[in-house]
């Protein structure tokens, strides 16, 4: 049944966070943008907040009313034409009422107040995120399983994309006299009135129909980027990692703007909230929690810029996620969190330097808890779950970077960029053939491997010696063993023959007591299936040696990659 788009919002936000509540008024602009006449509109409703006051800018009337459920029909008399548009408006009130059963609602408080449109304003259309996913309660219901991601290769889904709705944004959020309001886009003005105080937001671009409200005493740390206003939004005590964060959001717009193309808006706003998990990117607004402000990189044994990476992750997502929004099929988040990721290991890499990312993915590799504990599952383009988008998918794209080069890889991303624009409603597989487009002939196994199956690479350097031939000169023989294998859904392995490239290492000794010191070798080596000695001659003494050093390729177990060098007379 069509319905409506939501084009712009505008929102009037009362924040009383002793009190524990909130009010908004709220008028939805839409537009018929389908070929067919509406003669309803679906309104739904959030059932732990009171929705009222809905009217329209024509006469209609209220069709249906399911308020445990949160669904309203409301007939227009006179059906929307095709281009035509109206104006909806609404109230929304939320106030404490008792106790919840299990958990504490904590989006207004009196110190750190937080939530989102999700959670609280209505939303146009049948709502299919609503339904049942868990296969048990559906069966319950006697329902068919039904997967949140469709198919992949669903020509249907086409027409189903995630953060679809591009809107035109502006609020005026109030709030106690003591505190700041914060919404997404630029703040315009600001004033006060009695006790409280107000804050008017618009955007200078369109941004996605996601979006989020906060309060609280915040000190604001303020930046230019060329004509960008950076703020930081944080507490008056979380002042630790503001530098590092700063440093990461210019170095992350100089290179995606590089890469990818302009930043759409003329602010960025990165916003504290409390709690101990991690951030979450908006068009134009990154939060981060509290959690966040107190890690100290500086205890970090493995001397990484934690806070670094992380806002460049999610600074790139103003690229992969924000203005790319995937389609809600099968490989969905290669779109979004992969290239993200991705995009953030070549900003870590330019800044701190190829040895500073080395550590990063080797870190991430060797986590046990993102581990996981067998190889059955789909192949990299339709896989959904969470070590495949943050983890594997990154790790490829990286991988493919350092076989057929950055500018190769991030070209194809631009290209992919470019369909977006024309319209072109983008999958993995649009992904796929740009990648395909950019990689020579010879390394296409690779590429399919690393995507189009789910691949493993079992690697080891078996052992490690070498001789002095001349001064400062220094022959290393590499005994490796390696495999490849393909894995499917149901955890059937199928070895493959090998014929593949991959990169052998040679490294001096490490004051530091580092897994490997600077490099004296680093190549590729044709490497088959099975025993085999590399032999190479470095410009120095070797302490180390082994296969995939820089761990491109999918191997779950790294700690056999090195070995020591075993010194000859």
């Amino acid at each position: 049944m069509p319905q409506p788009r939501l084009t712009g919002v505008n929102l009037h936000v009362e924040i009383y966070p002793e009190q524990h509540r909130a009010s908004i008024l709220g008028t939805y602009h839409l537009a018929n943008r389908s070929a067919a006449a509406i003669e309803s509109i679906h309104l739904a409703t959030i059932p732990s907040v009171a929705t009222e006051a809905v009217t329209f800018d024509r006469p209609a009337a209220l069709a249906l009313a399911d308020e445990a459920l949160g669904y309203r029909i409301y007939s227009l008399t006179t059906p929307l034409q095709p281009g035509d548009q109206l104006r909806l408006s609404f109230e929304v009130r939320a106030e404490p009422r008792g106790f919840r059963n299990t958990d504490v609602d904590d989006s207004v408080v009196a110190n750190g107040s937080f939530f989102t449109n999700e959670e609280w304003l209505p939303a146009i259309g049948y709502q299919a995120n609503r339904e049942l996913n868990d296969a048990g309660m559906r069966q319950a219901h006697g329902l068919a399983p039904r997967p949140f991601f469709r198919s992949l290769y669903a020509v249907e889904a086409r027409q189903d994309a995630l953060g679809e709705e591009s809107i035109v944004f502006e609020a005026v959020v109030g709030t106690d006299d003591d505190q700041i309001a914060v919404a997404p886009g630029a703040l315009r003005e600001t004033w006060t009135a009695g006790d409280r105080r107000y804050f008017r937001y618009a955007t200078d671009a369109p941004i996605g129909n996601e979006y989020a409200f906060f309060s609280a005493d915040y000190a604001v740390r303020e930046e230019l980027w060329h004509d960008v206003a950076i703020r930081i939004f944080h507490h008056p005590q979380h002042t630790r990692n503001l530098d590092r964060m700063l440093r990461s959001v210019r170095a992350s717009l100089d290179y995606y703007t590089d890469q990818f193309g302009p930043y759409p808006y003329r602010h960025l706003s990165l916003v504290e909230q409390p709690g101990y998990g991690g951030m979450h990117a908006y068009a134009s607004l990154i939060t981060f929690q509290e959690g966040f402000s107190l890690f100290d990189p500086q205890r970090d044994p493995q001397a990484l810029d934690l806070p670094f990476s992380v806002v460049a992750h999610e600074v790139a997502h103003q690229w992969w996620g924000s203005y790319l929004a995937p389609i809600r099929v099968e490989g969905n988040p290669l779109l979004s969190e992969s290239l993200a990721q991705y995009s953030a290991y070549q900003v870590v890499r330019k800044t701190y330097g190829q040895e500073h990312l080395r550590r990063l993915i080797l870190s991430e590799r060797g986590a046990e808890e993102e581990t996981p504990h067998g190889r059955a599952a789909v192949p990299l383009l339709r896989a959904t779950d969470e070590f495949h988008q943050y983890r594997k998918g990154p790790w490829a794209m990286y991988a493919l970077s350092q076989y057929i080069g950055e500018e190769r890889v991030n070209g194809a991303l631009r290209r992919l960029l470019a369909q977006h624009d024309s319209g072109v409603l983008v999958t993995t597989l649009d992904l796929y053939r740009e990648l395909q487009a950019a990689t020579p002939d010879s390394l296409q196994y690779l590429l399919h491997d690393l995507f189009e199956a789910n691949s493993f690479w079992e690697l080891k350097a078996e052992r490690a010696t070498a001789e002095q031939i001349d001064a400062d000169i220094w022959q290393v023989m590499v005994d490796v063993r390696a495999r490849k294998v393909v894995v499917d859904e149901a955890g059937v392995e199928a070895e493959v023959p090998m014929d593949d490239w991959i990169e052998v290492g040679v490294f001096a000794p490490d004051d530091e007591g580092e897994a490997a010191g600077r490099p004296l070798y680093m190549q590729m080596h044709r490497v088959r299936s099975g025993a085999q000695t590399i032999t190479v001659t470095v410009p120095g003494k070797p302490d180390r040696a082994g296969i995939d050093p820089s761990y491109l390729l999918i191997d779950l177990e790294m700690g056999d990659n090195l070995a020591e060098v075993e010194i000859g007379k």
